[in-house]
């Protein structure tokens, strides 16, 4: 069985990593990895989290031994083969999403194993992790997504391992239903799994988008390569929604703005479309009296038809 290598992106939100870890740390699957990249969060979140993960007062928790915490720039010069169960690795910049995770990536691209992107507000079940890999192997060259249902109601599915883009619009639609799994156009980076040769095919995640439609490019480009989207109904994470930047300015701008720069780069014919729609968007927040996330999407598309390198603004 290959072994697979974990990857959870923190940035402020070390408790929700933790609980994450834990519960890969119960996966029934023989042979993993998990590695842990901060985003120079600034609240000593790995620190907390090496701590936390070595009280072994908590069932399913690795001892000392099995932790190894260390910058960047020493982890890019370790053998991915001879990493401790878990290993946290300290980034002195945030970049983003897609440039935090390939700091573990490029070490882990070249291995014989599987990787799995994994959302730190996340927590799986037993099963999960075995569940997803069963699916790989039944699919030449799959990207595997996971069925999201919400931490606070079980009952209540978020999506069916992604989602499909709306050209016209540069909207993303979730795959709400599971007749509509087939219609998927890429996996969400919340739990993404794949062999690490995918990586090797198709390259490294986009680092100009910062936040949000990185895994968008990345499916899109491996599907024209000649890989294959695959939902496993069986696999299901729950997940508490609660990013850091929430779901105001921030979100709203990086949205608009990376949905207008993937259009671009792969689909620009839409672009008139998209951009007349952010015009309605706009709109529609501000008739909700949404000002400041209208603000959001004004200044995505401004700096999206500017060229205009976003500001971080405090991320």
């Amino acid at each position: 069985m290959k072994r697979c290598y974990i990857l959870i992106l923190n940035y402020k939100k070390w408790q929700e990593a933790l609980e994450c870890t834990r519960s890969v740390l119960a996966s029934s699957y023989p042979d993993l990895r998990i590695i842990i990249i901060d985003n120079n969060s600034g609240n000593r979140s790995l620190e907390q989290l090496k701590q936390e993960l070595q009280d072994r007062a908590v069932q399913n928790v690795p001892g000392e031994a099995d932790i190894l915490l260390v910058d960047h720039r020493a982890f890019a010069t370790r053998a991915p083969a001879r990493l401790p169960l878990i290993t946290l690795v300290q980034n002195d910049v945030n970049a983003g999403f897609a440039a935090g995770n390939n700091v573990a990536l490029r070490a882990v691209m070249q291995e014989d194993a599987y990787v799995w992107l994994l959302n730190p507000d996340m927590t799986v079940k037993e099963d999960t992790l075995a569940q997803m890999v069963g699916c790989a192997r039944a699919t030449t060259n799959a990207i595997v997504g996971a069925v999201h249902r919400s931490f606070y109601d079980v009952e209540k599915v978020i999506l069916y391992g992604g989602a499909r883009v709306n050209y016209w619009s540069g909207n993303n639609a979730l795959i709400k239903k599971p007749e509509d799994i087939g219609r998927a156009g890429f996996i969400s980076g919340g739990s993404l799994l794949t062999d690490a040769a995918t990586y090797r095919a198709v390259g490294l995640l986009p680092e100009d988008y910062f936040l949000y439609w990185e895994e968008t490019d990345w499916c899109y480009r491996a599907r024209k390569s000649g890989f294959s989207i695959v939902v496993c109904p069986e696999a299901t994470c729950y997940d508490k929604r609660s990013t850091t930047i929430g779901s105001g300015f921030l979100a709203d701008y990086f949205y608009t703005r990376n949905g207008l720069l993937f259009l671009k780069k792969f689909k620009s014919g839409f672009l008139p479309s998209a951009l007349s729609m952010v015009v309605v968007r706009i709109a529609k927040k501000l008739v909700m009296g949404q000002g400041r996330r209208a603000k959001g999407v004004l200044l995505g598309a401004i700096d999206f038809l500017t060229g205009r390198r976003y500001e971080k603004k405090g991320i």
